[in-house]
């Protein structure tokens, strides 16, 4: 059961609110709805506290669009919040998801260093965590997409993640809230809808606790597997300023190599390990580029070398 008191005891783990600055995140839907009714009701307790709204309007749904608009408004100027309104244009096409989340937590960013702010608080919900589950087991993933979606992360926070959908459907009635449905969010065109469609048919409270001990099981072994990388890495890496080098040697004496492979080196957008492995085996002076063409791969006595293709000024092996 989604109540202010469970969001806020929480929240006080996560976060010192002492003088802090928030952007509530705030699409016109029921979570991010909700989300800002109960932060406005934490803002009440907590004086130090100050938050404001960031909306994006993608103009995707011109008259959802507009009302959407409409209603953060009038959320905001009744309770006397700051509200920012960011309008973009989208080029038509079958990314407009991916480029529209880009646009978006580009600005959210923007935002927060600008002003100066601590943190944005997203609407996500358990809901949410367990479709992307599926959605990432659907297209093949590695431990890392099976760990769901995390409470907080650098300067994000998802205060209702441990929450399902239909809480905070229940809370929103509770409290006379009402927020606007996004119509495309029935569009079985998009994976994340048909997966939703599906889980509806099996989803109860034990699958909602399930999987929450799920994903702190997950979220755990992640954290291990990263620390155990960067041991590997130190073992079989060494830095300079510009460059990183990889020793062969200590490669091939890896047991589970393309494990560790696909893990060093998918980070740089070596997604083929075939191509590494050949490379490892090739002549001196074989190289392969990464899928995005910002690192190149080089093959030298008993090394690997990995250069930066672009922004070579810049040191992002720091």
């Amino acid at each position: 059961m989604l109540t202010l008191k469970k969001v806020l005891t929480k929240l006080k783990k996560q976060i010192n609110f002492k003088n802090k600055k928030i952007y509530i995140a705030v699409s016109g839907g029921v979570d991010s709805i909700v989300l800002l009714n109960i932060f406005i009701k934490i803002k009440l307790k907590i004086r130090r506290l100050r938050i404001e709204v960031l909306h994006c309007n993608f103009n995707l749904r011109v008259i959802d669009s507009k009302k959407e608009e409409e209603l953060i408004k009038k959320i905001c100027k009744r309770n006397q919040i700051v509200y920012h309104i960011k309008k973009f244009l989208l080029p038509y096409n079958k990314s407009i998801q991916i480029i529209a989340r880009k646009l978006r937590f580009f600005w959210f960013k923007k935002m927060l260093q600008t002003n100066c702010f601590h943190y944005i608080a997203l609407g996500h919900n358990l809901n949410d965590s367990i479709e992307t589950f599926f959605i990432n087991i659907k297209r093949g993933t590695s431990l890392k997409g099976l760990k769901g979606i995390f409470y907080k992360k650098k300067y994000l926070i998802r205060p209702l993640i441990d929450f399902s959908r239909s809480d905070i459907l229940k809370y929103a009635k509770t409290n006379n809230i009402s927020w606007l449905e996004d119509t495309s969010n029935t569009s079985q065109k998009y994976l994340r809808n048909q997966i939703r469609k599906d889980l509806s048919k099996i989803l109860d409270q034990n699958f909602y606790e399930g999987f929450k001990k799920t994903f702190i099981f997950f979220q755990e072994a992640n954290w291990l597997l990263k620390n155990h990388l960067k041991i590997i890495e130190q073992y079989i890496c060494k830095t300079t300023k510009q460059n990183r080098f990889f020793f062969i040697k200590k490669i091939l004496n890896l047991k589970f190599m393309k494990f560790y492979l696909h893990q060093l080196f998918s980070k740089y957008g070596f997604l083929n390990i075939q191509d590494i492995i050949k490379i490892i085996i090739s002549k001196n002076g074989k190289q392969i580029f990464s899928k995005d063409l910002n690192y190149v791969l080089l093959k030298k006595p008993k090394q690997l070398l990995l250069i930066q293709e672009r922004n070579e000024s810049n040191n992002l092996f720091r």
